[in-house]
């Protein structure tokens, strides 16, 4: 049975002038026996499609058809069900096999006979490796992360995300760093060197960051939980990418992946909200439910969540039902409040309000005055509030009217946000 299929880029040789790339679709499959729980044996299949080539059907005929065809290069035999195929730098491939990952790399002679060999020692410490994902597909091939490490985190059935990295110089995979809750996967995705998303079977999303800095060595090997969300569908699947073609025209929204280019002091100017968007995902889930998930700069964050919190004040819910309540993370008789995400239907919600709703949730983001906060989505907490404020001098001179949000300039960032998916 087939149990992954992915579209990579390998390195076939290395000469002089620089490595040759061509692109591969990778099949993992298992064997499945009746009296086995889990699959012993198992395969990678290699397999290219040609681009297209214009051939002659008839010799006396000027008309020119496209071909295309497949042809199987090779095929590597597994101890176990290659559950998960990602590509990785340096043209090769990692693959979790039953509780193992690996990384491989295809070698092709001179009569194009293919053999995909494994890469050094693999990584032994899970219970079953469901999900690799890694950032080689979106960089450079063998250029590494933005800190120079082949990164890459890995998904299990109980045990949640760790994060490896693979060491060329030894050829070995070392685990970094672990979630120890017990998050029982459905899906992973690596948004950043140190960011990772996550669902989990109680129909949950939970964000995942590594503190590779931490003067610790308890807090290095440790990924911290800084976002958890109910989101009520269960999801299977995750994606970078978007459904709207990314535009260069003039405008106020940032679709930059380095968000903190762009102070936060200018997000604000003129009550102009700007929208700065880093990381976006797609998700698709087992009800058949396609949706986004995008990385928000501090101050369009603080600013959103102030719109939602002003719409679970103002705005009754229907039966009195508490949308703030369902979204708390439920799982394993835990239950803790969503920390660290913006419930982006709630906000659009904005949108379908009458004239005076809207006026009088904008009145009470103005009376809170926490869309002014630079907040990364752990909030406010153990903070200075005034800390947090934009005080730059020029806008001591500014009146509180001055300050103050408009119909409009909510109104417009909602639509901003609306527009990018």
């Amino acid at each position: 049975m087939i149990l992954d299929v992915t579209s990579v880029s390998l390195c076939t040789s290395s000469n002089s002038s620089g490595d040759n790339y061509k692109p591969y679709i990778l099949i993992g499959t298992a064997y499945s026996y009746p009296d086995e729980d889990e699959p012993s044996q198992g395969r990678v299949l290699v397999v290219e499609c040609n681009s297209g080539e214009s051939s002659n059907l008839k010799s006396d005929s000027e008309d020119e058809m496209v071909t295309r065809c497949v042809r199987h290069v090779t095929q590597m035999p597994t101890r176990g069900g290659v559950y998960s195929i990602t590509p990785f730098y340096g043209g090769t491939v990692m693959i979790t096999v039953n509780s193992k990952t690996h990384l491989c790399k295809l070698s092709l002679g001179d009569n194009e006979i293919g053999e995909l060999k494994l890469v050094g020692a693999g990584h032994h410490g899970h219970m079953i490796s469901l999900y690799c994902k890694s950032l080689a597909g979106e960089r450079s091939s063998d250029g590494g992360s933005s800190s120079g490490k082949q990164l890459a985190i890995v998904g299990d059935l109980m045990r949640s995300i760790s994060l490896v990295e693979y060491l060329p110089k030894h050829q070995v995979i070392e685990e970094l760093a672990r979630d120890y809750n017990a998050n029982f996967c459905t899906s992973i995705e690596m948004l950043t060197d140190n960011i990772y998303l996550g669902s989990e079977n109680f129909a949950n999303l939970f964000v995942l960051r590594h503190n590779a800095d931490a003067p610790s060595e308890e807090a290095r090997v440790r990924l911290d939980t800084i976002g958890e969300y109910h989101l009520g569908e269960m999801v299977n699947t995750m994606k970078l990418g978007s459904l709207v073609m990314p535009s260069n025209a003039g405008g106020s929204s940032s679709t930059k992946s380095d968000t903190k280019s762009k102070s936060d002091k200018s997000s604000f100017e003129g009550n102009a909200i700007e929208v700065a968007v880093g990381s976006q995902t797609l998700f698709g889930t087992v009800d058949g439910t396609i949706g986004s998930i995008m990385g928000l700069g501090g101050s369009t964050f603080a600013f959103l969540g102030c719109v939602q919190r002003a719409i679970f004040a103002v705005v009754r819910p229907v039966g009195d039902l508490s949308h703030e309540r369902h979204r708390h993370y439920e799982a394993d008789g835990r239950v803790r409040p969503s920390r660290g995400f913006i419930d982006g239907d709630l906000v659009e919600c904005f949108l379908d309000l009458n004239r005076p709703t809207m006026e009088r949730i904008v009145k009470w983001m103005n009376d809170d005055g926490r869309w002014r906060i630079r907040d990364d989505g752990s909030g406010v907490s153990g903070q200075s509030q005034q800390n947090l404020m934009d005080t730059e001098e020029d806008d001591s001179s500014d009146s509180p009217a001055q300050n103050n949000l408009s119909v409009e300039d909510v109104l417009t960032a909602v639509e901003e946000i609306s527009m990018l998916h």
